[in-house]
């Protein structure tokens, strides 16, 4: 048998304290983890559907010039509006300002008062582009982002005008 000497005294405090900076350092290490499994998860997410949205806006302006050309005429209405609703649902329908202009745009192609196509192409891809800079912006990694929120490049595609059509 082991027997214990008899001047063996536990000193509580210590031992509570060694207790509880470990249960206090496990928590945190959890809940690091936690939150990068989080990331993560968001991230593919996003990243995934904003890939398939992009993807979609292409089809959708190729068909939009497609219709545009090949109906120039006399466009058929059930197409035209069947884009227009493709567009529109596909859009920030809260976005008044570039969101709008290309619907408006849009609408103007389809009714005669315009005929710049390249003009309603650059506004899809100007709409694009931004979103791309975006999803790259919520990929890099935290400790990564000060370093780069000031630069040239984030500060342009952060400007309000980005997407404005020049000229």
């Amino acid at each position: 048998m082991l027997s214990l000497p008899s001047d063996l005294t536990i000193d509580l405090t210590s031992l509570l304290a060694g207790v509880s900076l470990t249960a206090i350092g496990g928590w945190i290490a959890s809940f690091v983890a936690l939150r990068k499994d989080e990331r993560a998860v968001q991230l593919e997410q996003v990243t995934k559907e904003r890939t398939k949205w992009r993807d979609n806006m292409r089809k959708l302006c190729e068909d939009i010039a497609t219709t545009y050309v090949e109906n120039k005429a006399s466009p058929i209405p059930a197409k035209v509006a069947s884009l227009r609703a493709r567009l529109e649902t596909s859009i920030n329908p809260k976005d008044k300002g570039h969101d709008g202009a290309i619907l408006a745009h849009y609408d103007s192609l389809f009714s005669g008062e315009s005929d710049d196509l390249k003009v309603f192409a650059h506004r899809i891809a100007l709409l694009l582009k931004h979103d791309w800079e975006r999803v790259k912006w919520e990929c890099t990694p935290l400790y990564i982002k000060p370093f780069k929120r000031f630069s040239k490049k984030q500060r342009a595609w952060r400007r309000e005008n980005y997407r404005e059509i020049d000229g």
